[in-house]
């Protein structure tokens, strides 16, 4: 059993109500992960096993990983960042495939302390908020400021990335 903090840095003004544009792909290793009603239950077990797994396939990953999680009611996806593959051929045929996901594009940011169970709300705000701007929602990662080791202690924290689809103009 895994003890490790997975505590992601973050400057909650960087992140809250910000806007990017990742214009370089940034390449993620992805693994399944047991999920309670959105709250992932072997969440440092899981990332060690998405770190191992990507390290055996050759994969490098990143010094200070940036780690995403896309939560599901029972089923999630741990996104742990890794440096661009070296074949750039397996980059087109698998960027979507089992192992790693390449991301890039718009992302909208923000930063919230609810706990995992009213997570649900939060997202649905969000997603009104952009649809009323305008804006459409590609797909949502949360990336967990505060791991589940460290919540009790700390509280919780959690960035949610909502990955928008291109404006026509």
């Amino acid at each position: 059993m895994s003890t490790g903090c997975y505590c992601q840095p973050m400057i909650r003004e960087n992140c809250h109500e910000q806007e990017s544009f990742w214009e370089q792909p940034r390449y993620f290793y992805r693994v399944t992960a047991r999920m309670a009603l959105h709250s992932p239950i072997t969440y440092a077990e899981d990332i060690d096993r998405a770190m191992m797994e990507a390290k055996t396939k050759g994969f490098i990953i990143k010094a200070s990983p940036l780690i995403l999680l896309k939560s599901g009611l029972f089923r999630g996806e741990i996104f742990l960042e890794i440096n661009p593959p070296r074949d750039t051929a397996e980059c087109r045929e698998q960027g979507d495939g089992a192992s790693f996901r390449k991301l890039q594009g718009a992302f909208y940011t923000v930063v919230t302390d609810a706990p995992p169970f009213k997570m649900g709300a939060v997202v649905d705000k969000l997603t009104r908020d952009l649809k009323k701007r305008g804006r459409k929602v590609r797909d949502l990662y949360l990336c967990l400021a505060t791991c589940p080791a460290c919540s009790k202690d700390k509280g919780t924290q959690t960035v949610i990335f909502a990955h928008l689809e291109s404006q026509q103009t």
